[in-house]
């Protein structure tokens, strides 16, 4: 009965909105914009509801543009980090207003409220919003973007929410970027963390980068520094200027059907939180694969911005508009004795590797009938003690215009070298598209698993998903069944879903 609740309460609001506006070809008025997320999930091994809601309406007219959110967890997500202390919340967390004067490259955007804000790479500053791994750390207060010829900088002051839903500690920062034509591009980012009261010293970091560009060859380097004058004196007696520092690089290479890509880290006590650690402010890039498939992406290795070093490179060849191949390798490793971070726990142990993961893939295309595509994933994982071999397979074979069969098959065997404990997973997915509005998917997964010597253990969790287009502006999906334990992972960050066993429903709606 509440799941057919929510769907009436759902479907009212937005039926709702469409009569008082007085619409009946779906859309707004010019300049304002309405989305919708309702996530639900009813687990009925567990007994355990959650409901998620995002309701964002954004009104933009002339120079002037305002908007909000409004989010419903009834409730919120079971993870604290997630929740907030939220556990059944209405109410709108993010709204703002923003003014833009000038226009071309001649402007500036004064925006008050809740905003986001991203510095290069997200070295120095990554403020964003992922409702998949539930990331939130939006900042309230001001923010200034401005563009004068070649110059580009921003300004802002903000507090983000703690574990407690509590703004206490204060971020000041900045970015300044100089374009020398299209060849050079230089930047240099800067923030500072005011602790709420100050109990503790303010911990500040920057970093400077540069972006030459090239014919067929483009360049990332950017190297940043962190200062907090209570660990200086507590583990360096003052004998070090800085408490941190990172180094980032990435290469991207072009020629004809060939193209490379390389990305070396160096991160050392480079972890930009708040004064009780609970928000995090910065996300350098991981230099870890974000893979689509089931089974590699719940091979978890979340990334460490303190203590961590390593490379990624990536190669795709594409022959031909019909067949391309992809080759991916990364290491990291841990920080060795000499590095701030080491030392301030007083560490002597060395370098020592922390994830490692080898990926391969290719597909094929037969003009519009049939594409095949064929990968295998091999990794290694220090915290789990884990390791992975996961060849993977994919066949689509098109019926018609419109009509498309797919198949898909995983397969997983893990290799516990803590506790020499060996078991596989198998993962098999058929599913029916209908373009552009229906895709029905069976899936089915199997795990093999040996606690005792001769004792064979088997589980298996199995659902059907339901994927409809209402129209032009409503995504409806449902799922009915059983689905495994496991991680969803974006660049290191990962949220840990349990084992789930119900009915699911996630609809988004987006009208312009």
């Amino acid at each position: 009965m509440k799941f057919l609740k929510l769907l009436v309460i759902y479907t009212g609001f937005i039926t709702t909105v469409f009569a008082q506006f007085g619409f009946n070809n779906g859309s707004l008025p010019t300049g304002l914009s309405l989305s919708n997320q309702l996530e639900y999930s009813h687990d009925t091994k567990r007994e355990i509801e959650i409901m998620e809601n995002w309701l964002n309406l954004d009104y933009r007219s002339g120079i002037f543009s305002a908007g909000f959110r409004f989010d419903a967890f009834q409730p919120n997500d079971p993870d604290p980090s997630i929740s907030r202390g939220k556990d059944r919340y209405a109410g709108i967390d993010y709204k703002y207003i923003s003014a833009r004067l000038g226009k071309g490259k001649k402007k500036i955007i004064i925006t008050a409220g809740n905003f986001y804000s991203l510095f290069g790479r997200g070295i120095i500053l990554k403020s964003y919003e992922d409702r998949s791994i539930r990331v939130d750390n939006n900042l309230l207060g001001i923010k200034v973007n401005g563009q004068y010829k070649n110059l580009e900088f921003t300004l802002l002051s903000g507090s983000a929410e703690n574990s407690l839903a509590q703004r206490k500690d204060i971020l000041h920062a900045g970015d300044l970027t100089y374009k020398f034509g299209s060849i050079l591009t230089l930047g240099s980012s800067y923030a500072l963390n005011l602790p709420a009261g100050n109990s503790e010293a303010n911990t500040s970091v920057f970093s400077l980068r540069a972006i030459p560009h090239f014919r067929n060859m483009d360049l990332y380097l950017e190297y940043g520094l962190k200062l907090n004058e209570d660990i200086r004196k507590k583990y360096f007696e003052n004998k070090e200027d800085f408490v941190g520092k990172s180094f980032y690089a990435n290469l991207n290479y072009f020629f004809k059907n060939l193209s490379f890509s390389g990305e070396y880290k160096y991160y050392d006590n480079f972890a930009f939180t708040s004064a009780d650690g609970s928000i995090t402010y910065n996300t350098p890039p991981s230099l870890r694969k974000d893979y689509s498939f089931t089974l590699l992406n719940r091979n978890a290795s979340t990334f460490d911005p303190n203590n961590e070093q390593g490379f990624q490179i990536e190669i795709n060849y594409a022959p031909d508009d019909y067949t391309s191949f992809q080759a991916n390798y990364g290491l990291t490793r841990t920080l060795p004795p000499s590095s701030y971070y080491k030392r301030i726990f007083t560490s002597n142990i060395p370098a020592q590797k922390q994830f490692e993961e080898f990926f391969i893939q290719g597909e094929h295309e037969w003009e519009d009938k049939l594409y095949l595509m064929l990968a295998l994933g091999i990794n290694t994982e220090a915290v789990s003690s884990t390791k992975n071999f996961a060849p993977v397979g994919e066949i689509r074979y098109y019926l018609d215009a419109i009509n498309t069969l797919r198949l898909s098959l995983e397969h997983q065997q893990t290799h516990n070298t803590y506790t020499d404990e060996k078991y596989f997973n198998d993962v098999a997915m058929l599913e029916f598209q209908h373009a552009p509005n229906l895709t029905i998917s069976l899936m089915s997964e199997m795990q093999t698993t040996e606690p005792e010597k001769g004792k064979r253990v088997r589980r298996f969790w199995n659902f059907i998903q339901l994927a409809y287009k209402l129209g032009e502006q409503t995504d409806v999906s449902i799922l009915i069944g059983s689905r495994h334990a496991g991680h969803i992972c974006l660049g290191g960050v990962c949220r840990y879903e349990p084992e789930f066993n119900g009915i699911e429903l996630k609809m988004l709606t987006r009208i312009y």
